[in-house]
């Protein structure tokens, strides 16, 4: 252990010292005893060291014959003699054969040990120590007093650090045992879940019956602006070790793309994220769906985005694609970028991508909020067919454990930083490689639920619709999935249609209109205008009961004397619809002795609902707020509207389709009208709409509470199959409509009692056929993206398993011509990359095997 930190006694205490300072001497190239030949020519007697002060706390030795040696252990001052027999090794190869790195390979004075490169290594992946850290933590372990007196070896460090890394990478993609260059692209560890012809996959043997999007590549591609990169001082200076042989691309061709492509500009139309401009650099990239980096490169953003994404997307989509005509894409600005992207390849020599392929765009989710209404059901994976349940925004969760290198790295050369960057993919790659069987298994998972319960959901909506109507809203889908990769706006069908709203005034105008054609003595005339009076009694009852629930416990008497005014007004409009409506219902009303019952069904609303604070459990509100009888309640009493009373005196129906139509108009109101809106006051106005469709829709919840209470307590065990306990969360099923951009809302799927008539309610109302239409267009898509989903999941382990298979013989195959010529060390090394694939393809093949037996025993 020629690197072991030693103490001697004093006489009061321990102090450090060395080794070398008892006589210890490392000779090479004789197992250890000193060379026959052995004479001090070679060493540099003129050099003074590094001038050490030698003390008890500093364990070095200030002689110009020492060899400095850094270790985990600090920094070591050691003898070293070199062989210098004939025919002998020069000395930096004998500090290779002994574990030593040198510095230099003229006449070596400094050495690292392979252990802690290793740990500089290791150190700089996991925590993103940088060098200067890391060999500061070095000279603190060397001398916890006088850190600043050990010997710099800083740039030693990075300089030795960057060769390390290439001698890794070239070892462990065999060019240790292969004698010819790497090509473009050869050092980077590839996605193992990807199809790969000739690597995972053989296209002559595919399943004829397999859809034609199972064989795609899907890639997402972003910019990363964290990863900045200061101009270098000297360019011409700067030496590239692994220049185009990882994941940043050649650097030479690169430029000469910039240096002739025009990017095209163009007008968005689109308030799409357009990238950010800046002065510094930033790192383009793509990854595949397996969360693995497959191609990046470095470019200035002045030198034009597109320029450079057109570059990395060819880059990535020639790597190991022969066969493949298809590509998935994913990237915040697909609605802009890919408009001109065939026109830019075509006019561009440095632009090539495989024959006959063809680029599906895409827009991750997370991005679409930055865009308009219409570049979601254009772009969004939701719609794309074969996209399965792609993560279009893989990328994002990528940049923050490669930003934790972003600083060290920006004063970098370029090279330098490329490199660095490469080694931080390679090894973010290796370890999901690892991974990946417990990655996949827990998507196979998801897929298996995923297809049982959109499958129901979609059987259950599509129960109570015609035929015809289902024949329709599928012939529309299926056009419009074959017509989308050349016209967009076919996907506009799974979009709100409807761009007006219709106001009151026409509503009763309709009414009024639809009378005077009706026959003499079938109704009786003025009865649109008294439901239109009715409904406005009804808003001025929400209006007054919000009104009251915000004065608080403690109202001024001004606020008392407003309120009572209001209900005095309130309860004499009442009084005189209540007389005119026995003219109308007759019967129906004097028969309805459940409308007793429900006077009081609004005083039940929850605080929420209407905007109160906290009440007292004591007491009722109403006493203590404004010292008045609790029963002069008008904005609490159920207004005798035919929807209240029903002709067959079924209040649980009625509500729950008053909660329909609110969820529908809800809905409608937000895609139309709110994120429509062109100003602040049409905004206001939108939004206030829809927090008084907010206000009654809570406000039917509870009237189809209370009256499923008393069905309970009636014994109507025959209706309570039918309507079921409704909860909060049912109301927030038409955000897949509404808001877009709601978390979870790929998964969401209507509550129960949507599929209740769905025929019926569609036929009654254009805004309820619109959103039944447009939510079996997306119930449909949410299905068939599951079945997509469990069935490519089910191929990504067939490649995965065959990957690491391909692998393993690779590495037997080196190991067999290690054998032939006799090196023990490349034999050795090639054995164990061998067994390593083999365990994690019959680790893989065991996962998913117990995988899918689980899913059979489900289904």
């Amino acid at each position: 252990m020629p690197f072991h930190r030693i103490s001697q006694w004093t006489g009061g205490f321990f102090e450090g010292t060395s080794l070398t300072k008892i006589g210890l001497e490392v000779h090479l190239g004789h197992a250890g005893k000193p060379c026959p030949g052995l004479t001090d020519e070679w060493c540099d007697t003129d050099d003074e060291g590094d001038q050490l002060t030698e003390g008890p706390w500093i364990p070095l030795v200030n002689d110009s014959r020492t060899t400095t040696v850094v270790d985990t252990s600090g920094l070591h001052s050691m003898m070293i003699s070199f062989c210098q027999c004939a025919g002998a090794l020069s000395p930096d190869m004998q500090l290779f054969e002994t574990g030593l790195f040198p510095a230099s390979f003229t006449s070596p004075k400094t050495a690292f040990t392979f252990a802690v490169l290793d740990n500089f290594l290791l150190d700089n992946l996991e925590c993103g120590t940088s060098a200067m850290n890391y060999y500061s933590k070095l000279r603190r372990i060397t001398s916890s007093v006088f850190p600043h007196l050990v010997p710099d070896r800083y740039r030693e460090l990075m300089r030795v650090g960057r060769q390390w890394r290439q001698v890794k990478q070239l070892k462990w993609h065999g060019f240790g045992h292969e004698k010819r260059q790497p090509k473009a692209g050869e050092l980077a560890l590839f996605c193992p879940a990807c199809p790969q012809p000739g690597v995972n996959l053989n296209l002559s043997d595919r399943n004829e019956s397999d859809p034609a999007w199972l064989y795609s590549r899907s890639l997402v591609m972003d910019g990363n602006f964290k990863a900045e990169h200061l101009y270098p001082t000297n360019p011409s200076d700067e030496v590239a070790l692994t220049d185009g042989l990882g994941f940043m691309v050649g650097d030479a061709r690169y430029k000469m793309h910039l240096s002739q492509a025009q990017d095209i500009v163009q007008r968005s139309d689109c308030k799409c994220l357009a990238p950010q401009a800046g002065s510094n650099r930033d790192r383009r990239m793509c990854l595949c769906e397996a969360r693995v980096f497959c191609s990046s490169f470095n470019g200035r953003l002045s030198e034009g985005g597109k320029m450079n994404m057109d570059y990395a997307l060819c880059q990535a989509l020639g790597y190991n694609t022969d066969g493949i005509n298809r590509a998935f894409t994913f990237y915040d600005i697909n609605c802009q970028y890919n408009k001109h992207l065939s026109k830019r390849i075509e006019e561009s020599p440095y632009l090539d991508l495989p024959w006959g392929m063809d680029i599906i765009p895409g827009i991750g989710l997370w991005h679409v909020h930055g865009h308009q209404d219409k570049c979601y059901v254009r772009y969004a994976s939701n719609f794309i067919t074969g996209a399965a349940r792609i993560d279009g925004e893989i990328m994002e969760t990528l940049w923050a454990p490669l930003n934790i290198i972003s600083p060290s790295a920006r004063g970098m050369s370029t090279p330098h930083q490329k490199e660095c960057l490469d080694f931080q993919m390679n090894d973010c790659n290796f370890m999901k490689m690892i991974c990946i069987s417990k990655f996949l298994g827990r998507k196979f998972k998801e897929a298996v639920q995923g297809v049982r319960d959109s499958q129901y959901a979609f059987d259950w909506l599509s129960e109570t619709a015609e035929g015809d109507t289902l024949h329709t809203w599928e012939a529309e889908a299926t056009a419009a999935q074959d017509d989308r990769l050349h016209n967009p706006s076919s996907m506009d069908i799974y979009e709100v249609q409807l761009t007006k709203l219709p106001t009151r005034k026409q509503q009763e105008l309709h009414l009024l209109n639809r009378q005077a054609q009706w026959p003499a003595g079938e109704i009786h005339r003025g009865a649109a205008t008294w439901l239109a009076s009715g409904i406005m009694l009804e808003e001025a009852q929400v209006a007054l009961l919000i009104d009251v629930r915000k004065l608080g416990k403690r109202p001024t008497n001004t606020q008392k004397l407003a309120v009572a005014w209001r209900r005095d007004r309130l309860q004499g409009q009442l009084d005189k619809f209540v007389r005119v409506a026995v003219t109308f219902l007759g019967d129906e009303l004097n028969g309805c002795d459940h409308l007793d019952g429900m006077t009081v069904m609004l005083d039940t609303v929850e605080a929420d609902s209407v905007g109160s604070s906290s009440e007292d459990p004591e007491r009722s509100d109403d006493e203590d707020r404004y010292d008045i009888p609790v029963k002069f309640n008008p904005e609490t009493v159920v207004i005798p509207l035919p929807s209240n009373i029903g002709i067959e005196n079924a209040p649980s129906n009625d509500a729950l389709h008053a909660i329909w139509v609110n969820l529908a108009d809800k809905a409608v109101l937000f895609r139309t009208t709110v994120r429509s809106a062109k100003s602040q006051a049409q905004s206001t106005r939108a939004w206030a709409w829809v927090h008084s469709v907010d206000k009654v829709l809570h406000l039917n919840m509870q009237i189809y509470s209370k009256c499923r209470k008393q069905l309970i307590h009636l014994g109507a065990d025959n209706l309570l199959s039918k309507y079921w306990l409704l909860e909060k969360a049912n109301l927030k099923a038409t955000m897949v409509v509404a808001d877009p951009n709601a978390h979870g809302q790929r998964n969401s799927m209507l509550a129960w009692f949507w599929s209740i008539d769905v025929e019926g309610d569609s036929a009654s109302n254009n805004w309820m056929n619109e959103f039944y239409r447009v939510h079996w267009l997306r119930t449909l898509a949410l299905r068939d993206h599951w079945a997509e989903e469990l069935l490519l999941v089910g191929r990504e382990m067939t490649w995965m398993v065959e990957f690491f298979l391909h692998k393993s013989q690779q590495w037997v195959g080196r190991m067999q011509e290690a054998d032939v010529q006799r090196t023990v060390g490349h034999r050795c090394y090639a054995a164990h990359q061998a067994q390593m694939y083999l365990q994690l393809s019959q680790h893989a093949q065991d996962s998913f095997e117990r995988m899918k037996g689980v899913a059979a025993v489900v289904e």
